[in-house]
């Protein structure tokens, strides 16, 4: 889906909330946003990793809940769009220090709004998969 160039501004924006929110001050990581798509890139050091060498559940859920809720929240200009219910499907472990999730909005219904995320291992190999809803609150995005 292509990007209207007077949208990029909101884009920037939320890629600006993502960068300055304080878990994401712990946990190195980069976002980027387009119109109805959001890529997640995150660095799972083994301090992510449960007790069997893999990385833990918690840090799937954050790739591919952040992708799919910047993927519904690009199409939402001015208020926040907050995760209602949020499924993972787990498809293989991550035993590497690098991963990537892609959200893609699937449809927005009102103040509904649809979007889904896969994630991938460092040698781009699926690993999991997530879809959400998302609601359309009354809190104002902010600069």
């Amino acid at each position: 889906m292509e990007s209207p160039p007077e949208r990029a501004p909101h884009f920037r924006r939320l890629e600006h909330m993502y960068h300055s929110a304080p878990i994401n001050q712990t946990i190195p990581c980069c976002m980027s946003a387009s119109e109805g798509r959001a890529e997640v890139h995150l660095k799972v050091s083994r301090d992510y990793w449960h007790s069997a060498h893999a990385m833990h559940g918690s840090m799937y859920f954050k790739g591919l809940d952040d992708a799919a809720f910047f993927a519904a929240n690009s199409v939402v200009e001015n208020v926040f769009v907050l995760t209602a219910k949020f499924e993972v499907e787990l498809v293989g472990a991550v035993t590497c220090e690098a991963i990537k999730a892609i959200g893609h909005l699937d449809r927005r219904e009102g103040r509904k709004v649809w979007a889904h995320s896969e994630l991938f291992n460092d040698q781009d190999e699926l690993v999991a998969r997530g879809k959400g809803l998302f609601i359309v609150s009354d809190i104002q995005l902010a600069s």
